[in-house]
């Protein structure tokens, strides 16, 4: 018992972690400052980095608030560093046994992802607010990947970043079924849509009450379907395209993108929703309007104005129970 006490372990862990903390303000204040970022993030940035940082002092985010956290922040990790190396001292098979079973559920998870789909409950979804400030009950995970569409992030999905009400499930499967016809190319990617029981959901401001999907943008590359989400690239969220919906040797696929948004309005319409609201860069929308599929999708409610995340490399749409 006395060994522990000798380790650094725990000094490491806790300087560490509260150098991370404190440094986030400044990496915040960095990316604001890139002209082509602090346009988007400028007013997201540092609610982001409060939210990051609550989560240092998890579970007394709520109890602790600034500037009380920063006196703190080093011995709350340090008693952490304490209790993980005591835990690594004491019961050495545990956390080989651990480790394995990571790598084993990791692994089994990665071919058979949709079977985190058996754990949800069969009760009907309930959502209470508006997508800026609700929760749902009961909510739905969207399965990983279909015969024409795949999620974002692995990781995120089993983060649990992918959950909407049965009706907004319903709606997306069903339209990605009409889809496998009108656009046999194509492999869809679906983006951030809540968590299990709804609520803030960083960084988005909304996506709280199961009625918010984001879709990231069909693209083509020399022509053909092609597809860009990884690390990288925020798994698509950190394309970037020039006011024709074009970077390098890859463009939007405005077509395809009319027949993905006239697929969900029509099975919406099904499921008993309504599309409230389409968010896609408005520099952008005149080239997915003029498309032939572009006709059946005039009277969609589109924001007028660009909002504070472009919105060029994906689509938002919320919806409204009928």
């Amino acid at each position: 018992m006395k060994r522990i006490w000798t380790y650094r372990f725990p000094w490491i862990f806790a300087t560490l972690l509260t150098l991370i903390y404190f440094s986030l303000p400044f990496i915040a204040d960095a990316i604001t400052s890139i002209s082509t970022l602090s346009k988007y993030a400028g007013s997201d940035a540092h609610r982001i980095v409060n939210y990051i940082q609550s989560g240092f002092i998890f579970p007394f985010q709520d109890i602790l608030k600034n500037p009380i956290r920063a006196f703190v922040i080093f011995p709350y990790l340090w008693v952490i560093g304490i209790v993980l190396t005591f835990l690594w001292v004491m019961f050495p098979r545990f956390w080989k046994i651990m480790a394995w079973s990571v790598v084993g559920v990791w692994i089994f998870l990665w071919f058979f992802p949709n079977t985190l789909l058996l754990l949800e409950n069969d009760k009907i979804s309930r959502s209470k607010g508006s997508v800026s400030n609700g929760i749902i009950l009961n909510s739905k995970r969207l399965p990983f990947n279909g015969e024409n569409f795949i999620t974002y992030s692995f990781p995120l999905y089993l983060a649990g970043r992918t959950f909407v009400h049965q009706k907004v499930r319903q709606t997306l499967l069903d339209a990605f079924e009409m889809l496998e016809s009108e656009c046999p190319e194509t492999t869809f990617v679906v983006g951030e849509t809540g968590l299990r029981h709804g609520g803030h959901f960083p960084p988005h401001r909304t996506h709280r009450n199961g009625l918010s999907v984001d879709i990231m943008s069909p693209l083509l590359k020399n022509g053909s379907s092609t597809r860009s989400h990884h690390f990288f690239n925020l798994w698509g969220y950190g394309l970037e395209f020039n006011n024709q919906g074009k970077k390098g040797k890859i463009a939007i696929d405005y077509e395809t993108f009319a027949h993905l948004l006239n697929a969900i309005k029509k099975s919406a319409a099904k499921n008993g929703l309504e599309i409230q609201k389409v968010i896609f860069d408005p520099v952008l929308r005149p080239y997915l309007l003029k498309t032939k599929a572009g006709k059946q999708i005039q009277n969609l409610p589109f924001t007028k104005n660009r909002v504070i995340i472009r919105h060029d490399d994906h689509v938002h749409i919320d919806f409204k129970l009928k």
